[in-house]
């Protein structure tokens, strides 16, 4: 009966696989993300039009630190991927950052790892580097990134729960259902085996390739930006609203490191957004306040996005020797 059963999965595998890389199939797969991406911003925007637009637009930040921070995060991936490739390619750092900015963009705004191919595009023509290293290059660093991300999110995630640092969870044990049937341990319990599950998926039947003394470095550089993502965040939301506790903005960044070790989940960013307003509304925090500072960072995100992807553009149209054709001195 197992293997039968096995056999069964095996062979619909094989069809759903051969479906999703056929041409119906893509156009599946593309105007699902598509229809998905739209649900979710307008359930976003019903939630903001309950709360009030006038209230949020009132209740954003005016604090001039706020985006100071937004722009270390921001520019903290780009700036790591490009010392991790430094390491490993021996590319010049400065020159080098804005195929890495432009790679931040691909993979945001247009599908994932789309920027992937176009660093190995980059490598290839423009560092002489041979097309199946720099595939294994990126796959390894991709991995390393994974990792330590993957590393750092958890061990904060269990020192949160463990410290009783997230409110969520108070309430939730205050109500009645929960308390009696003692749910939650279970509820938490799934949470982090979602998480571990979409890890193992993600390093499966992986061969590693990159050399130990370049793979520490680049582990450790993905690390430090980890630690200094979170930091950063959390000091950006309070320097708005210092009055809350710092249990709330844990609990706010617990939901973005769940939310963003979901393997395949499009538009991670947005549906953090919307989940962390409801929870606002839970905790009876000022709810058009928390609105305008997740908002405005999406916002601005997206716009940087775009700004930096047309200013690149046209900066490559005009001079096509910038960002995507130096050649760098070591490889010449």
């Amino acid at each position: 009966m197992k293997i039968k059963l096995r056999a069964i999965y095996n062979l619909y595998r094989r069809k759903m696989k051969i479906f999703f890389k056929s041409p119906p199939g893509k156009r599946l797969v593309k105007y699902g993300t598509y229809f998905f991406q739209v649900l979710v911003f307008g359930l976003i925007v019903y939630q903001l039009t309950d709360i009030g637009w006038g209230n949020i637009w009132r209740s954003l930040p005016t604090e001039p630190l706020f985006y100071l921070l937004f722009l270390v995060i921001y520019f903290l991936l780009p700036l790591s991927d490009t010392l991790a490739y430094k390491i490993t390619w021996g590319i010049p750092y400065f020159k080098s950052i804005p195929i890495f900015i432009k790679k931040r963009i691909f993979n945001k705004d247009v599908m994932g790892y789309s920027g992937e191919i176009i660093l190995m595009q980059w490598g290839i023509k423009t560092q002489s580097i041979d097309k199946k290293q720099a595939f294994k290059d990126i796959r390894d660093i991709n991995i390393l990134s994974s990792a330590a991300s993957t590393f750092i999110a958890l061990g904060l995630l269990v020192v949160l729960i463990m410290t009783d640092q997230i409110r969520i969870l108070d309430y939730f044990d205050n109500l009645d259902f929960w308390a009696e049937t003692g749910i939650m341990e279970y509820v938490i319990g799934s949470v982090l085996l979602i998480i571990l599950l979409g890890v193992l998926y993600r390093f499966r039947s992986y061969l590693f390739s990159m050399s130990l003394s370049i793979s520490y470095k680049v582990f450790l550089i993905h690390s430090i930006r980890m630690v200094i993502l979170y930091a950063a965040q959390i000091l950006q939301w309070h320097t708005v609203l210092p009055d809350l506790s710092l249990e709330i903005w844990f609990t706010f960044l617990s939901v973005n490191i769940v939310i963003s070790r979901i393997p395949f989940l499009p538009s991670q960013e947005l549906i953090a957004t919307g989940t962390n307003i409801e929870i606002a509304k839970l905790l009876k925090t000022p709810v058009a306040a928390v609105s305008g500072i997740l908002l405005v960072h999406n916002v601005l995100d997206k716009i940087l996005n775009l700004l930096f992807y047309i200013y690149y553009t046209v900066r490559e149209r005009i001079t096509p020797s910038y960002t995507t054709s130096f050649k760098s001195p070591e490889k010449e």
